[in-house]
């Protein structure tokens, strides 16, 4: 099977995990935020960065090492099994010992209990980090759809209840209990892994000698994905805080969880053509143009109908939230390049590069937070904004090194795409102008017609980028489709 086709077929099945995953997750969205505080969401958000290292550490890198194997074999799966189990419940214990500190940190007693009971998640993830990568590895996204998406219903229904019933911030807490334990479950049944009791050095060694690295970079990543909800949890108010994770939940809806659906099927493909310069070049240009094509109108949006979107959907109380919105989903507009960039180097095997690019861009990030903060919360915001244009621009600098695929010609094929863009938020932003979305219904009216202009205009001059997204499209596309679009 080609890598087109298997693109594919992975990508309907990933779509069909995230997709569900996120209809569950803005309806469970809507109502918590209608019937939760800002408060309450920022008390999370102050606790996520532990949570967070913590599953860095536990996955260690060995999951990525597995996926790039060719053959996965049961001393791998038992090494992998018996040493993230062990990770899984040290990490458990430093979370429980170090809850009280954490409390003091952020002068706010009631993280205590929080802490130690989140902190649960940890082991359920850890116990099925073999089902995931072996399944990403062998292309099986159709068996993750099965366990991610019943699991992320569960967790909705019972949080929902919880809400309803007073319980507060306790309801977000249920959340990530039920999705972590329930996912891990129906992996464990959807493919039972050969566990023995057993833990292979060679093995260890080997797929610890490749994924240490991206252990370091990972965390890395991870502790300044979440700094800023640290640096806000610490200087301003909590409710604050919690419009910066509500907004940045809105914008990873749309945008980062798009670049998940392409990092997650374009590694194990792109592994498959790794030692192929010329082929591993011409993917990873159809999936940069792919890619941009679906996410840069999604952010445009975003920026464009922030206000309406959050007020007429979230509520009133959720007005605040709109600039954080905003400047969240300009830093995102090229969020998924940074994805695609940082795959290639595991794909070549560089992932000690890997780690020193996360080295120099979480530098730039401390400079941009030392700075901003000097200007307030949206002074921080702007910096953060800035730092992400920054950090692409040193991730890209390696890819065009590797593929031989230069900077402006990045930027040629990014800019084709942004182009066919232009019409839409033009039509858009004139209308919203002069009529401004006071409904719901209205929103939505605004969100068809953007859809309308964009799709209509690309089929029109019918790029090559174009080209490629109906081929991907084709065997989904019922035949009238097909006729009409001469595919």
């Amino acid at each position: 099977m080609s890598l087109k086709a298997e693109a594919s077929k992975g990508v309907l099945w990933v779509i069909v995990e995230r997709f569900g995953q996120q209809i569950i997750q803005a309806i469970i969205f809507i109502i918590l935020a209608r019937l939760l505080t800002p408060e309450d969401f920022g008390l999370i958000g102050m606790i996520m960065i532990f949570f967070a290292v913590a599953q860095s550490f536990v996955d260690s890198g060995m999951g990525q090492a597995l996926i790039r194997e060719k053959e996965i074999t049961d001393q791998d799966r038992s090494t992998v099994f018996w040493f993230n189990l062990l990770l899984s419940i040290i990490f458990y214990g430093l979370l429980y010992i170090c809850a009280p500190w954490i409390a003091q940190f952020f002068e706010r007693p009631e993280l205590v209990n929080l802490t130690r009971v989140m902190g649960i998640t940890v082991i359920f993830s850890g116990i099925a980090i073999v089902q995931r990568s072996e399944m990403t590895q062998q292309l099986e996204f159709k068996k993750q759809a099965y366990a991610q998406v019943p699991a992320m219903f569960i967790a909705g229904m019972g949080s929902v209840t919880m809400a309803y019933l007073n319980y507060g911030v306790w309801a977000l807490v249920a959340q990530y209990l039920l999705i972590t334990g329930f996912s891990s479950l129906f992996l464990w049944l959807l493919q039972p892994a050969n566990i023995r009791f057993h833990f292979d050095k060679d093995s260890f060694t080997k797929l610890f000698g490749f994924g240490y690295k991206l252990l370091l970079s990972g965390l890395l990543n991870t502790t300044y994905q979440h700094i800023y909800k640290l640096v806000i949890g610490k200087f301003f108010a909590v409710s604050t805080l919690g419009f910066y994770t509500q907004a940045k939940k809105v914008q990873r809806m749309v945008g980062q969880n798009l670049a998940g659906i392409i990092e997650k099927v374009t590694y194990p493909l792109l592994s498959k053509a790794g030692n192929d310069p010329a082929r591993l070049k011409r993917g990873y240009r159809q999936i940069v143009k792919c890619s941009s094509f679906v996410i840069f109108p999604g952010m445009m949006m975003l920026i464009l109908l922030a206000e309406p979107l959050l007020v007429q959907v979230l509520g009133e109380q959720w007005r605040p939230a709109v600039p954080f919105l905003q400047l969240l989903s300009l830093s995102g507009l090229l969020y998924h390049l940074h994805s695609i960039n940082l795959n290639i180097l595991k794909v070549v095997g560089r992932s000690d590069l890997f780690l020193k690019l996360e080295v120099i861009k979480k530098v730039n990030t401390t400079i941009a937070i030392v700075v901003g903060i000097q200007f307030g919360i949206y002074g921080l915001l702007i910096c953060q904004v800035i730092s992400s244009y920054i950090a692409l621009f040193i991730n890209t600098w390696y890819t065009a090194r590797f593929l031989n695929y230069s900077i402006p010609e990045q930027g040629e094929d990014i800019g084709r795409v942004l182009v066919l863009s232009i019409p839409m938020i033009s039509i858009v932003g004139i209308a919203t102008y002069l009529y401004p979305a006071h409904s719901l219904l209205l929103l939505i009216g605004y969100l068809l017609l953007a859809g309308i202009i964009y799709i209509g205009g690309n089929l029109l001059f019918r790029t090559e980028t174009v080209d490629i997204v109906l081929k991907i499209a084709r065997p989904y596309l019922p035949n009238k489709f097909k006729l009409l679009l001469h595919i």
